[in-house]
């Protein structure tokens, strides 16, 4: 069953042959894909048969998915919080003019909010029994009570590709391969500089809004200062991630470039962190610690590296 729309938004009208409680699978054909495509979504250029991503944010489906939603609570009291802005001014020593930069927390008032957590739905290249090759999301039950999942599924689908084909797994069976995530790009490895380091996340601080550029490159410069051992780039919906190790003091540092997010400290080795879903990382379980990026945050970081012991 083929669904050619831009979004569904009831599961009724559009699975009218499915049954409650069949294992339905959102997927789209890999030679129906359009050139580079793939990769935009996330997937290499090899796109082989195992490799599962968290989607890019191409669209509203994709953005939720990857990124999160947030409540804006309209109906109680405005709250005072913060954000940084870069601050230049002009100091005189003696007679000559010094320009001088840092960086402030701006206090405002706003609307107390709720983070919505993202559902964090990863797409796989998939194989079935004919040998056809499939982009497919993972099966979920069709329940008319439970259908967030799989309508969600479906319209990552239709966003990134333009239509869905919906197969009942139970008719069509997946070839089951061992799962490869790509969702991060591991960089040359041994300490690099700044200015070594830095043409590798220009890509990384240029998707951020101009006003939030530097603000981005200075946190991602701090954590450089202390020489992690090896560094990694979000892919696909991580982008916008990245990731400092420092595995001889066993900690992870994974920073977030986008406005109003945190840096978080995992303790996990790289090839448990680098298999996990975003929800598993950003999950509280997983955490050493967590530093929204507020007044202070340079040196609790700086406070954490120094007293980490050394594997």
């Amino acid at each position: 069953m083929r669904i050619e729309k831009k979004r569904i938004r009831k599961l009724e009208a559009n699975l009218l042959r499915a049954h409650e409680g069949a294992l339905l699978v959102a997927s789209f054909p890999v030679d129906e894909v359009a050139p580079g495509r793939l990769q935009r979504v996330g997937f290499t250029s090899k796109a082989e048969v195992g490799e599962r991503v968290l989607p890019s944010a191409l669209g509203p489906a994709s953005r939720y998915n990857a990124h999160g939603g947030t409540l804006v609570h309209r109906g109680q009291p405005m709250e005072t919080v913060y954000r940084q802005i870069e601050w230049t001014w002009i100091e005189w020593h003696g007679r000559d003019r010094v320009e001088k930069t840092d960086f402030r927390d701006v206090p405002y008032k706003r609307y107390p909010r709720t983070r919505v957590p993202p559902p964090a739905i990863e797409l796989s290249i998939a194989s079935v029994a004919s040998g056809q090759n499939l982009v497919v999301a993972p099966p979920f039950e069709y329940r008319r009570s439970t259908a967030a999942n799989l309508m969600l599924s479906i319209n990552l689908v239709l966003e990134l590709f333009g239509a869905c084909d919906i197969l009942d797994q139970d008719l069509v069976p997946i070839l089951a391969v061992p799962a490869m995530r790509v969702n991060w790009t591991i960089l040359p490895k041994g300490k690099m500089p700044w200015e070594t380091l830095k043409p590798h996340l220009d890509e990384v601080i240029g998707r951020q809004k101009p006003m939030n550029r530097k603000i981005a490159e200075h946190r991602l410069k701090v954590i450089t200062r202390h020489g992690p051992e090896f560094a990694a780039v979000g892919r696909g919906g991580f982008a916008g991630y990245v990731v400092f190790g420092f595995p001889t003091k066993s900690l992870f540092i994974l920073e977030c470039v986008r406005y109003g997010n945190a840096t978080y400290v995992l303790d996990r080795d790289w090839e448990i962190l680098s298999q996990m879903t975003k929800a598993e990382i950003l999950n509280n379980a997983y955490h050493k610690a967590r530093f929204i990026h507020v007044d202070r945050w340079e040196a609790r970081v700086a406070r954490l590296l120094a007293s980490a012991r050394q594997a």
